[in-house]
């Protein structure tokens, strides 16, 4: 089909989906559902325009890469809302204004372009339902009809709108309308079968087949993270999530850490020092950095991270980094490894020379090192622990590769947790 056959095939639908927007006038949350993502995308788009005249509306992409919202998407950031419930990105950073007056927006489908189950059976969407209700603000999800887990999402919402031949797989869901045919005025649940429709090509999905086994391994893959990249700015848009910061579409202004250069307690040390590290991403919220190291487990050695500046246009960030190593090809080992486990993506990851750490604690024994390192955790303090050659342990959190990088994170310490954390050399191997 040519370009211009295309255009005309979304503009068909994404009219089509106009003419249904008002039976959504009382809803706050909906999935357009259907076999053709191409006629799925438009008619939610179609919807989202003519809503938009009147409040804000988010239109997100759950069929994957979809054209017809991909193409609004300027920037080249890759991130959307797979990173967003896999990761924890936060839908601040991956709404995209494509009206003039801030009303509406789009939320890409994400690094990962495949339907995942455990997305669409997240809990996660009730919250996020709750807060588009409380201002009166409207969420479409352009979902395929034929994956499992897609029944869970819509009886989350308010109901669903079907396009072409498809059917709510939730036979109590609320209907909004049926959107059959792209060539003929649709009156909403009123079912129009047009014999043009044959004429045009049917898309249709090939789902792969994703049991308990393989979500699981989606959800470690840790590569896919939010890497530093540059976001354009958005408009104050959505309400956040009530239950969830991070899905807050609401910038909060940076903190300015006025605290004076730190100095190294151990400058002897600097010959010794486990300089070498992996920086596995960088994350706009804590909890997306600390869902990372955690969901690396055994395979990310001494997982941590930590607060970074990202001047005063972007606030703070979070650095994350696995292993410490004097020798830096242990360290391109480690990220081969890495790359060759599918947690992180070829192409992604840098090995970088981070010798500083911020130590928060020593034991004599790794036994002795174990209860204490268990209690920063489980106060939501990255922390790990290097064995030195006697014996004995020193407990470090993050890894930073300038004095002036910790600051952040030593004020941090101190002012949330109350620990005095001193600016050192990170000397010892993990264990």
């Amino acid at each position: 089909m040519t370009d211009q056959a295309v255009g005309e095939f979304e503009s068909l639908w994404e009219a089509a989906g106009s003419r249904v927007a008002g039976t959504l006038d009382g809803a706050s949350a909906v999935v357009v559902l259907g076999h053709d993502p191409i006629a799925t995308a438009s008619v939610a788009l179609g919807i989202g325009r003519a809503q938009a005249s009147h409040r804000r509306v988010a239109v997100g992409d759950l069929i994957g890469d979809v054209a017809p919202i991909r193409e609004l998407v300027t920037d080249d950031d890759p991130h959307g809302l797979t990173d967003a419930f896999l990761y924890g990105v936060s839908l601040n950073k991956i709404a995209r204004q494509i009206d003039a007056i801030g009303n509406l927006h789009v939320l890409p489908s994400g690094s990962d372009q495949v339907v995942q189950e455990e997305i669409l059976r997240n809990d996660r969407w009730r919250r996020l339902a709750s807060g588009f209700h409380e201002t009166g603000a409207l969420l479409l999800i352009a979902a395929p009809a034929a994956v499992p887990g897609v029944e869970d999402l819509i009886g989350m919402l308010d109901g669903v709108v079907v396009v072409g031949d498809a059917t709510s797989p939730l036979p109590s869901a609320h209907v909004f309308a049926e959107v059959s045919s792209a060539t003929r005025r649709s009156a909403p649940r009123t079912a129009v079968r047009s014999s043009a429709r044959t004429a045009q090509p049917v898309r249709r999905w090939v789902v792969p087949a994703v049991g308990i086994a393989a979500a699981a391994a989606i959800a470690i893959m840790l590569g896919r993270m939010y890497l530093a990249r540059p976001q354009p700015p958005v408009a104050t848009v959505l309400r956040r999530d009530s239950a969830a910061a991070s899905d807050s579409l609401v910038s909060a202004s940076p903190v300015i850490d006025s605290s004076p250069p730190l100095v190294v307690e151990n400058p002897a040390d600097s010959a010794l020092a486990s300089g070498f590290a992996v920086q596995i991403a960088m994350v706009d919220t804590e909890d997306g950095a600390a869902l990372r190291v955690r969901s690396g487990g055994g395979d990310f050695p001494v997982g941590t991270y930590a607060p970074v500046s990202r001047g005063a246009d972007r606030g703070t960030w979070y650095k994350v980094t696995t292993g410490a190593y004097v020798d830096r090809n242990k360290a391109d080992q480690l990220l081969g490894f890495l790359r060759q486990r599918g947690l992180v993506p070829q192409g992604w990851g840098t090995v970088i020379r981070a010798p500083f750490g911020l130590q928060v604690a020593t034991a004599p024994s790794q036994a002795q090192a174990a209860p204490i390192i268990a209690d920063f955790q489980s106060r939501n303090v990255p922390v790990y622990g290097l064995l030195q050659r006697d014996g004995s342990v020193r407990v470090y959190a993050g890894a930073f590769e300038t004095a002036d990088e910790a600051a952040p994170s030593k004020s941090a310490l101190k002012t949330t947790k109350n620990i005095d954390a001193t600016l050192a050399y990170r000397v010892g191997r993990a264990y």
